[in-house]
């Protein structure tokens, strides 16, 4: 049973190695994606900020207040699209700068928080895994083997310690020697009196 186990450690081990491996390379495909559609949105606002260099001296805000301000709901509608996806356009700004140009910590703690889990879904599916040997990938691999390689062993302790309580012999008390019998001792017989007699005359 044993063996059988290590290997699977092993194994776990070289699979979570691989498999964090890729975590920098995704954040990467992730990142291109994300300048995409952030591109996407300003040239769709292209047109209103051209409108609001030619009338309201570049100003996108006076555009929109100016849309606000219109009677038609329809006109009003588009002035709240546009302040949507304006104030979408400067988060997203603000998310590129550091997916960009931030440390690999920096990148996952701003995923952690704001990841876009339409685009990040988008990215898994058109993902191709790969072997990146940079520094970033070498020690995700290696937080990856070690975490999944200890959770594996936090799993089966308490199996391994029940199995080898049962495995282990019942330790019975040897019993007590017997008491050391005492010698016998040698019953000295006293000495037989001498008997005296009389001298003849």
């Amino acid at each position: 049973m044993r063996p059988l186990l290590a290997i699977i450690d092993r194994l776990l081990f070289a699979f979570g190695f691989a498999l964090a491996m890729q975590l920098p390379q995704f954040v990467d495909s992730y990142t291109q994606r994300y300048g995409g559609y952030h591109q996407a949105l300003v040239d769709g606002m292209a047109e209103y900020q051209r409108n609001a260099d030619e009338h309201y001296g570049g100003d996108l805000d006076a555009l929109i207040a100016e849309l606000h301000a219109a009677p038609s709901p329809g006109i009003h509608g588009i002035g709240d699209q546009l302040e949507n996806e304006r104030a979408r356009e400067i988060d997203m700004r603000a998310g590129l700068a550091i997916l960009e140009h931030g440390s690999l910590p920096q990148k996952l703690w701003y995923l952690g928080r704001h990841l876009d889990r339409e685009l990040a879904r988008a990215t898994w599916m058109a993902y191709t895994p790969g072997l990146p040997l940079s520094a970033d990938a070498l020690v995700c691999g290696l937080i990856g083997a070690i975490a999944l390689s200890s959770l594996f062993n936090l799993l089966r302790w308490p199996f391994s310690a029940l199995r080898r309580r049962r495995e282990r012999p019942l330790m019975m008390p040897p019993p007590a020697p017997p008491p050391p019998r005492p010698e016998p001792r040698e019953v000295r017989k006293p000495p037989a009196p001498v008997e005296r007699r009389a001298p003849t005359i």
